[in-house]
Protein backbone atom coordinates (compact mmCIF):
# COMPACT_ATOMS: atom_id res chain seq x y z
CA UNK A 1 0.00 0.00 0.00
CA UNK A 2 1.16 3.56 -0.91
CA UNK A 3 0.86 6.43 1.09
CA UNK A 4 0.63 9.94 -0.89
CA UNK A 5 1.65 13.34 1.73
CA UNK A 6 -1.59 14.02 1.29
CA UNK A 7 -2.96 10.81 2.66
CA UNK A 8 -0.32 10.89 5.08
CA UNK A 9 -1.24 14.08 6.70
CA UNK A 10 -5.04 12.83 6.69
CA UNK A 11 -3.79 9.68 8.04
CA UNK A 12 -1.98 11.11 11.27
CA UNK A 13 -4.22 14.44 11.77
CA UNK A 14 -1.14 16.29 11.02
CA UNK A 15 -0.69 20.05 11.61
CA UNK A 16 2.22 20.01 8.41
CA UNK A 17 1.47 21.08 5.36
CA UNK A 18 2.83 19.36 1.98
CA UNK A 19 6.03 22.12 2.13
CA UNK A 20 6.99 21.35 5.36
CA UNK A 21 6.49 17.43 4.50
CA UNK A 22 8.83 17.49 1.52
CA UNK A 23 11.27 19.78 3.72
CA UNK A 24 11.30 17.02 6.39
CA UNK A 25 11.67 14.62 3.51
CA UNK A 26 14.74 16.16 2.04
CA UNK A 27 16.41 16.70 5.53
CA UNK A 28 16.15 13.19 6.37
CA UNK A 29 13.94 13.93 9.37
CA UNK A 30 11.20 11.57 7.38
CA UNK A 31 12.09 8.00 5.30
CA UNK A 32 13.11 9.67 1.71
CA UNK A 33 10.99 9.12 -1.62
CA UNK A 34 12.05 6.40 -4.06
CA UNK A 35 14.36 7.90 -6.41
CA UNK A 36 16.15 7.10 -9.71
CA UNK A 37 20.21 6.78 -9.51
CA UNK A 38 20.35 10.58 -10.50
CA UNK A 39 18.50 11.01 -7.50
CA UNK A 40 15.17 12.35 -9.15
CA UNK A 41 12.00 11.76 -7.10
CA UNK A 42 9.97 8.65 -8.71
CA UNK A 43 7.10 9.06 -6.90
CA UNK A 44 6.22 11.62 -3.43
CA UNK A 45 4.88 8.43 -1.59
CA UNK A 46 5.86 5.70 1.33
CA UNK A 47 5.02 2.12 1.23
CA UNK A 48 4.12 0.38 4.01
CA UNK A 49 7.74 -0.63 5.32
CA UNK A 50 8.15 3.03 5.81
CA UNK A 51 5.26 4.39 6.76
CA UNK A 52 5.59 3.66 10.73
CA UNK A 53 8.64 5.85 10.34
CA UNK A 54 6.61 8.91 9.27
CA UNK A 55 4.02 8.37 12.13
CA UNK A 56 6.88 8.34 14.51
CA UNK A 57 7.60 11.88 13.50
CA UNK A 58 4.87 13.14 12.50
CA UNK A 59 1.55 11.57 14.18
CA UNK A 60 -0.16 11.70 17.64
CA UNK A 61 1.05 8.26 19.97
CA UNK A 62 3.77 7.55 21.44
CA UNK A 63 5.13 4.62 23.52
CA UNK A 64 4.28 4.24 27.60
CA UNK A 65 7.77 3.55 28.50
CA UNK A 66 7.08 0.20 29.02
CA UNK A 67 5.17 -2.72 28.00
CA UNK A 68 1.78 -2.98 28.48
CA UNK A 69 -0.97 -5.84 27.75
CA UNK A 70 -4.41 -4.87 26.94
CA UNK A 71 -7.06 -7.46 27.03
CA UNK A 72 -10.32 -6.60 24.46
CA UNK A 73 -12.95 -8.46 26.40
CA UNK A 74 -17.11 -8.04 27.44
CA UNK A 75 -19.94 -10.95 27.64
CA UNK A 76 -21.47 -10.08 24.75
CA UNK A 77 -20.87 -10.50 21.00
CA UNK A 78 -21.37 -7.98 18.32
CA UNK A 79 -20.15 -5.32 19.76
CA UNK A 80 -17.54 -4.13 17.28
CA UNK A 81 -14.90 -6.15 19.83
CA UNK A 82 -12.78 -7.16 17.07
CA UNK A 83 -12.94 -4.17 14.88
CA UNK A 84 -11.90 -1.79 17.58
CA UNK A 85 -8.94 -4.37 18.30
CA UNK A 86 -8.00 -4.03 14.68
CA UNK A 87 -7.80 -0.34 14.77
CA UNK A 88 -6.47 0.12 17.99
CA UNK A 89 -3.04 -2.61 16.44
CA UNK A 90 -2.99 -0.59 12.92
CA UNK A 91 -2.95 2.67 14.80
CA UNK A 92 -0.08 1.77 17.45
CA UNK A 93 2.10 -0.04 14.61
CA UNK A 94 1.46 3.09 12.18
CA UNK A 95 3.41 5.03 14.66
CA UNK A 96 6.19 2.56 14.94
CA UNK A 97 5.13 1.23 17.96
CA UNK A 98 5.70 -2.58 18.52
CA UNK A 99 2.52 -3.99 18.58
CA UNK A 100 1.53 -7.78 18.86
CA UNK A 101 -2.51 -9.15 18.39
CA UNK A 102 -2.97 -12.38 20.20
CA UNK A 103 -5.82 -14.18 19.24
CA UNK A 104 -8.66 -15.69 21.93
CA UNK A 105 -11.85 -15.88 20.23
CA UNK A 106 -12.54 -19.32 18.29
CA UNK A 107 -14.46 -17.10 15.70
CA UNK A 108 -11.24 -15.94 13.91
CA UNK A 109 -12.16 -12.34 13.38
CA UNK A 110 -9.20 -10.77 13.97
CA UNK A 111 -7.15 -13.40 12.27
CA UNK A 112 -8.73 -12.65 9.18
CA UNK A 113 -8.05 -9.16 9.31
CA UNK A 114 -4.55 -8.91 9.78
CA UNK A 115 -4.17 -12.55 7.61
CA UNK A 116 -6.29 -11.39 4.78
CA UNK A 117 -4.32 -14.28 2.89
CA UNK A 118 -5.66 -16.89 5.65
CA UNK A 119 -9.04 -15.83 4.41
CA UNK A 120 -11.00 -18.53 2.15
CA UNK A 121 -11.08 -17.86 -1.57
CA UNK A 122 -14.04 -18.13 -3.35
CA UNK A 123 -11.93 -20.36 -6.23
CA UNK A 124 -10.34 -22.24 -3.47
CA UNK A 125 -10.73 -26.71 -3.57
CA UNK A 126 -11.58 -28.23 -0.31
CA UNK A 127 -7.99 -30.34 -0.67
CA UNK A 128 -6.97 -26.51 -1.10
CA UNK A 129 -8.76 -25.10 2.09
CA UNK A 130 -7.26 -28.07 4.06
CA UNK A 131 -3.77 -27.17 3.11
CA UNK A 132 -4.10 -23.64 4.32
CA UNK A 133 -5.93 -24.43 7.47
CA UNK A 134 -3.20 -27.29 8.52
CA UNK A 135 -0.54 -25.09 7.58
CA UNK A 136 -1.89 -22.03 10.08
CA UNK A 137 -0.39 -22.40 13.65
CA UNK A 138 -1.45 -21.16 17.12
CA UNK A 139 -1.20 -21.22 20.64
CA UNK A 140 -2.38 -24.87 20.82
CA UNK A 141 0.95 -26.31 19.07
CA UNK A 142 3.05 -24.06 21.17
CA UNK A 143 1.30 -25.51 24.30
CA UNK A 144 2.03 -29.29 23.27
CA UNK A 145 5.50 -28.42 22.19
CA UNK A 146 5.50 -28.67 18.75
CA UNK A 147 6.49 -24.94 17.83
CA UNK A 148 8.21 -22.12 19.62
CA UNK A 149 6.28 -18.81 20.13
CA UNK A 150 8.36 -17.28 17.27
CA UNK A 151 7.04 -19.94 14.99
CA UNK A 152 3.32 -18.67 15.95
CA UNK A 153 4.11 -15.08 15.71
CA UNK A 154 3.29 -13.87 12.20
CA UNK A 155 4.19 -10.69 10.37
CA UNK A 156 1.43 -8.87 8.71
CA UNK A 157 1.44 -5.97 6.37
CA UNK A 158 3.35 -3.38 8.77
CA UNK A 159 6.47 -4.19 10.13
CA UNK A 160 5.22 -3.23 13.63
CA UNK A 161 2.53 -5.41 13.88
CA UNK A 162 2.15 -9.23 14.11
CA UNK A 163 -0.36 -11.83 15.10
CA UNK A 164 -0.51 -14.89 17.16
CA UNK A 165 -3.17 -16.59 14.93
CA UNK A 166 -6.29 -18.28 16.48
CA UNK A 167 -7.13 -21.80 15.17
CA UNK A 168 -9.72 -24.24 15.45
CA UNK A 169 -7.77 -25.75 18.22
CA UNK A 170 -8.63 -23.46 20.86
CA UNK A 171 -11.11 -25.25 22.05
CA UNK A 172 -8.96 -27.93 23.29
CA UNK A 173 -6.41 -25.61 24.81
CA UNK A 174 -9.65 -24.27 26.90
CA UNK A 175 -9.63 -27.84 27.93
CA UNK A 176 -6.24 -28.39 28.45
CA UNK A 177 -5.30 -25.64 30.29
CA UNK A 178 -7.30 -27.18 33.42
CA UNK A 179 -4.21 -29.99 34.29
CA UNK A 180 -1.57 -27.55 34.40
CA UNK A 181 -0.46 -26.11 37.57
CA UNK A 182 -0.96 -21.66 37.89
CA UNK A 183 -3.50 -22.65 35.30
CA UNK A 184 -4.77 -19.46 35.23
CA UNK A 185 -1.34 -17.92 34.99
CA UNK A 186 0.07 -20.34 31.48
CA UNK A 187 -0.99 -17.65 29.16
CA UNK A 188 0.87 -14.70 31.65
CA UNK A 189 4.20 -17.00 32.19
CA UNK A 190 4.56 -18.47 28.86
CA UNK A 191 3.50 -15.72 26.31
CA UNK A 192 2.84 -12.61 27.73
CA UNK A 193 5.41 -12.11 29.49
CA UNK A 194 8.11 -13.33 26.94
CA UNK A 195 6.52 -10.76 24.30
CA UNK A 196 6.84 -7.91 26.21
CA UNK A 197 11.00 -8.85 25.58
CA UNK A 198 10.12 -7.59 22.28
CA UNK A 199 6.81 -5.83 21.68
CA UNK A 200 5.60 -2.55 23.50
CA UNK A 201 2.17 -3.10 22.58
CA UNK A 202 0.25 -6.90 23.61
CA UNK A 203 -3.76 -6.77 22.34
CA UNK A 204 -5.86 -9.62 23.41
CA UNK A 205 -8.88 -10.21 21.36
CA UNK A 206 -11.12 -12.17 23.63
CA UNK A 207 -14.13 -14.76 22.90
CA UNK A 208 -17.36 -13.06 24.36
CA UNK A 209 -17.75 -16.24 26.35
CA UNK A 210 -15.64 -16.44 29.89
CA UNK A 211 -13.83 -19.33 29.50
CA UNK A 212 -9.99 -20.69 30.50
CA UNK A 213 -8.61 -18.85 28.09
CA UNK A 214 -10.24 -15.56 29.25
CA UNK A 215 -9.17 -16.08 32.78
CA UNK A 216 -5.87 -16.43 31.56
CA UNK A 217 -5.84 -13.16 29.59
CA UNK A 218 -7.34 -11.10 32.47
CA UNK A 219 -4.73 -12.23 34.48
CA UNK A 220 -2.27 -11.45 32.11
CA UNK A 221 -3.47 -7.95 31.47
CA UNK A 222 -2.35 -4.59 32.43
CA UNK A 223 -5.72 -2.97 31.51
CA UNK A 224 -9.07 -4.38 30.29
CA UNK A 225 -10.77 -2.58 27.18
CA UNK A 226 -14.48 -3.42 27.26
CA UNK A 227 -16.52 -1.83 24.50
CA UNK A 228 -20.45 -1.15 25.23
CA UNK A 229 -23.07 -0.84 22.67
CA UNK A 230 -25.05 2.15 22.99
CA UNK A 231 -28.10 0.10 23.02
CA UNK A 232 -30.65 -0.93 25.30
CA UNK A 233 -30.06 -4.72 25.15
CA UNK A 234 -26.68 -4.05 26.41
CA UNK A 235 -28.10 -2.84 30.00
CA UNK A 236 -28.85 -6.25 31.83
CA UNK A 237 -25.19 -8.19 30.72
CA UNK A 238 -23.53 -4.62 31.97
CA UNK A 239 -24.57 -5.42 35.12
CA UNK A 240 -23.70 -8.74 35.68
CA UNK A 241 -20.63 -8.13 33.78
CA UNK A 242 -19.05 -6.11 35.81
CA UNK A 243 -20.13 -8.06 38.85
CA UNK A 244 -17.78 -10.54 37.70
CA UNK A 245 -14.93 -8.76 37.15
CA UNK A 246 -15.25 -7.04 40.27
CA UNK A 247 -15.23 -10.51 41.78
CA UNK A 248 -12.59 -12.00 39.75
CA UNK A 249 -10.24 -9.51 40.40
CA UNK A 250 -10.85 -9.67 44.13
CA UNK A 251 -10.61 -13.49 44.16
CA UNK A 252 -7.30 -13.18 42.20
CA UNK A 253 -5.93 -10.58 43.78
CA UNK A 254 -5.53 -8.46 40.76
CA UNK A 255 -5.49 -5.14 39.91
CA UNK A 256 -5.87 -4.03 36.31
CA UNK A 257 -7.93 -1.06 35.61
CA UNK A 258 -11.07 -1.39 33.12
CA UNK A 259 -11.80 1.16 30.17
CA UNK A 260 -15.36 1.47 28.55
CA UNK A 261 -15.62 2.40 25.01
CA UNK A 262 -19.11 3.38 23.58
CA UNK A 263 -19.92 1.19 20.17
CA UNK A 264 -22.61 1.27 17.64
CA UNK A 265 -23.65 4.86 18.83
CA UNK A 266 -26.67 6.41 16.67
CA UNK A 267 -26.73 9.78 17.19
CA UNK A 268 -29.25 11.03 15.77
CA UNK A 269 -31.33 8.53 18.33
CA UNK A 270 -32.59 10.00 21.34
CA UNK A 271 -32.23 6.36 22.95
CA UNK A 272 -28.91 5.38 21.63
CA UNK A 273 -27.41 9.25 23.24
CA UNK A 274 -28.94 8.92 26.61
CA UNK A 275 -27.85 5.48 27.00
CA UNK A 276 -23.95 6.67 26.00
CA UNK A 277 -24.64 9.62 28.71
CA UNK A 278 -25.48 7.31 30.72
CA UNK A 279 -22.47 5.34 30.73
CA UNK A 280 -20.68 8.14 31.01
CA UNK A 281 -22.69 9.33 34.40
CA UNK A 282 -22.30 5.97 35.58
CA UNK A 283 -18.79 4.24 34.45
CA UNK A 284 -15.37 4.98 35.41
CA UNK A 285 -12.99 5.50 32.95
CA UNK A 286 -15.55 5.50 30.11
CA UNK A 287 -14.25 7.20 27.42
CA UNK A 288 -15.97 10.28 26.09
CA UNK A 289 -15.47 9.25 22.31
CA UNK A 290 -17.69 6.48 21.12
CA UNK A 291 -17.66 4.72 17.98
CA UNK A 292 -20.99 5.41 15.71
CA UNK A 293 -22.42 2.69 13.25
CA UNK A 294 -21.03 3.45 9.82
CA UNK A 295 -20.42 2.24 6.13
CA UNK A 296 -16.92 3.01 6.49
CA UNK A 297 -16.16 1.32 9.46
CA UNK A 298 -17.42 -1.75 7.77
CA UNK A 299 -15.66 -1.14 4.82
CA UNK A 300 -12.55 -0.78 6.20
CA UNK A 301 -12.67 -4.20 8.09
CA UNK A 302 -13.75 -5.97 5.11
CA UNK A 303 -10.53 -4.29 3.81
CA UNK A 304 -8.27 -5.29 6.79
CA UNK A 305 -7.59 -1.76 7.46
CA UNK A 306 -8.13 0.72 9.86
CA UNK A 307 -10.92 3.47 9.40
CA UNK A 308 -8.43 6.20 9.38
CA UNK A 309 -6.38 4.14 6.51
CA UNK A 310 -9.59 3.50 4.74
CA UNK A 311 -11.27 6.52 5.03
CA UNK A 312 -9.37 9.42 6.59
CA UNK A 313 -11.48 12.67 6.10
CA UNK A 314 -15.02 10.92 6.76
CA UNK A 315 -16.49 11.38 10.72
CA UNK A 316 -15.83 7.54 11.57
CA UNK A 317 -11.79 8.53 10.65
CA UNK A 318 -11.56 11.04 12.98
CA UNK A 319 -13.56 9.03 15.51
CA UNK A 320 -10.57 6.61 15.83
CA UNK A 321 -8.25 8.92 15.92
CA UNK A 322 -9.92 10.84 18.62
CA UNK A 323 -10.73 7.71 20.91
CA UNK A 324 -6.73 6.43 19.98
CA UNK A 325 -5.61 9.60 21.79
CA UNK A 326 -7.91 9.65 24.08
CA UNK A 327 -7.25 5.64 25.15
CA UNK A 328 -3.72 7.20 25.43
CA UNK A 329 -3.78 10.00 27.14
CA UNK A 330 -5.98 8.21 29.68
CA UNK A 331 -3.40 5.10 29.62
CA UNK A 332 -0.51 7.90 30.87
CA UNK A 333 -2.78 9.21 33.60
CA UNK A 334 -2.98 6.14 34.80
CA UNK A 335 -0.04 5.05 34.41
CA UNK A 336 1.72 7.71 36.27
CA UNK A 337 -0.85 7.19 39.05
CA UNK A 338 0.60 3.14 39.00
CA UNK A 339 4.01 4.75 39.12
CA UNK A 340 3.37 6.99 41.95
CA UNK A 341 2.05 4.18 44.01
CA UNK A 342 4.60 2.08 43.18
CA UNK A 343 6.86 4.32 44.70
CA UNK A 344 5.03 5.27 47.73
CA UNK A 345 4.44 1.45 48.76
CA UNK A 346 8.90 0.90 47.97
CA UNK A 347 9.18 4.23 50.66
CA UNK A 348 6.77 2.42 53.09
CA UNK A 349 9.15 -0.63 53.08
CA UNK A 350 12.07 1.26 53.24
CA UNK A 351 11.24 2.85 56.42
CA UNK A 352 10.06 -0.52 57.73
CA UNK A 353 6.57 0.66 57.85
Amino acid sequence: MNYSIQKTINLFGSQLDKKQILEAERNGILPQFPRTKSGVIKKKSWDSEQISLVGEQIGYLKSFGRPLAFSIFVTKGGVLKSSLTLNLARSFALHNIKTCVVGLDMQGDITSCLLPENQQSDEESLEDALARIEATQGLADFFEGRVNLEDITLATDLPCLSIIPETPELVALDQSIINKNRREYWLKDNVIQPLKEKFDIILIDCSPNWNRLITNALTASDYLISPLECKISNFRNLKVFRAFVQEFKKDMNLNFEQIFVGTRLSPNRKLSNEIKEFYADTLPHFLKTSIRESTQGEEAVAMSLSVPEYSSNSAAGQEIRTLTLELSSLIRLLENGSEKRIEQESMTKDRGL
